[in-house]
């Protein structure tokens, strides 16, 4: 069900350094299409401190919005990154540190929806997002969510009701775009797909 028929849905884009830059540009992109289509929607990429720069796992550095501040936004889209490989910077790192996890944590309480792309599901998990819902990461992290207790779903898109999940990199468009068909429409979700030449992928009904 859409978050509000008349309000203007913000969605926040949680980066770090470290981050997977497609598990963050990837949603972005297709957000912000879907506002020049019709779509009633700000996106934005937030931190959680102020910084300058954010450097990606692949030392793309770009420049992010904002500041994550829990509650202000409708929808908070968790990203990953270097979970896999064990990076020094990225989602891991962000879990042992803690910080963001408290923020996270916080957020579930006041925000409509809660949403992890690839390994910003684990994120999510170790906050007290996921629990014993279902949930999708990277197929390799497959096992550490399973362990925090999720009926993980090996589907590229899984949707929970307030906490939507994908697996892989490139699966953060298609959750952007099934988000924006939930929250909106089917038919500006699919031209921001033609948009882009990508043939989306949609989550199966229960």
């Amino acid at each position: 069900m859409p978050i509000c028929e008349t309000a203007r849905v913000r969605f926040d884009i949680v980066v770090f350094d470290g981050v997977d830059e497609m598990d963050a540009l990837g949603p972005l992109e297709v957000l912000r299409r879907a506002s020049t289509l019709g779509a009633d929607v700000d996106a934005w990429l937030v931190t959680r401190e102020r910084q300058s720069l954010v450097e990606g796992q692949h030392r793309i550095r770009f420049e992010p919005d904002d500041v994550f501040v829990p509650g202000r936004a409708d929808v908070v889209v968790v990203t990953g990154g270097g979970w896999v490989a064990n990076a020094r910077a990225g989602a891991r790192a962000q879990v042992s540190q803690g910080h963001l996890l408290r923020l996270l944590s916080e957020a579930h309480v006041s925000t409509q929806t809660m949403a992890g792309v690839c390994t910003g599901t684990m994120l999510l998990a170790h906050a007290g997002v996921v629990g014993s819902r279902r949930a999708t990461t990277h197929h390799n992290a497959w096992s550490d969510l399973s362990d925090l207790g999720a009926n993980v779903v090996s589907d590229r898109v899984v949707d929970d009701g307030t906490l939507v999940t994908s697996g892989g990199v490139t699966s953060g468009i298609d959750l952007a775009l099934w988000l924006v068909e939930r929250e909106f429409s089917r038919q500006i979700a699919d031209d921001v797909a033609a948009g882009m030449e990508y043939q989306r992928w949609r989550p199966a009904a229960e």
